[in-house]
């Protein structure tokens, strides 16, 4: 795996190990409890990773082709891209968002079938970015709603971020328990 692409997939995977363990340890009433106040649930916040996940495979997927077919160039380069949202803050929980209808999750979703979605989701993540692997993908880019344009390696690193954001979301909702 090109260097660049090896960095943000191990990041990725390392919020996603933090939330799996996190969410071991939670109780099936800390998974479906709803915190009131138009707040999510945690199988609420887990169906809008997986909704957000596969909007994003799905964008990615479409993106990739499309540079493959164009003839992307190698990526000779090897500097690390994981600063490239910082100026973005995507983890920082200080500003709510409000996600965009499509992503928005169903009012009651079984905890079990949202994090099964969400799983399954990260292979075709992974299916996407493989595709490629070793190409330069700065060269691609797609608007995001509340951050205007991002190239490949933003997009993908964009999953782990927003990730981690809703990582700290669920620790809150547990903690308010």
């Amino acid at each position: 795996m090109h260097p660049r692409l090896a960095e943000i997939h191990a990041a990725n995977a390392a919020v996603r190990a933090e939330l799996a363990a996190f969410l071991s340890n939670c109780t099936p009433e800390q998974l479906q409890r709803d915190p009131g106040d138009g707040k999510w649930s945690v199988a609420q916040v887990i169906e809008h990773l997986g909704r957000t996940e596969g909007s994003i495979a799905k964008l990615l997927e479409g993106l990739f082709a499309k540079g493959v077919a164009e003839g992307l160039p190698e990526d000779a380069g090897t500097a690390s891209r994981m600063a490239s949202l910082d100026r973005f803050r995507v983890q920082s929980r200080h500003a709510p968002l409000v996600a965009p209808e499509r992503l928005v999750p169903s009012a009651q979703p079984v905890f079990a079938e949202a994090w099964a979605s969400l799983q399954q989701v990260r292979q075709r993540t992974l299916a996407a970015v493989a595709t490629v692997d070793g190409l330069d993908i700065t060269r691609v880019s797609a608007p995001h709603p509340f951050l205007g344009a991002l190239d490949g390696y933003q997009w993908v690193l964009f999953l782990g971020q927003h990730e981690a954001r809703h990582l700290a979301q669920i620790r809150e909702i547990v903690a308010g328990a």
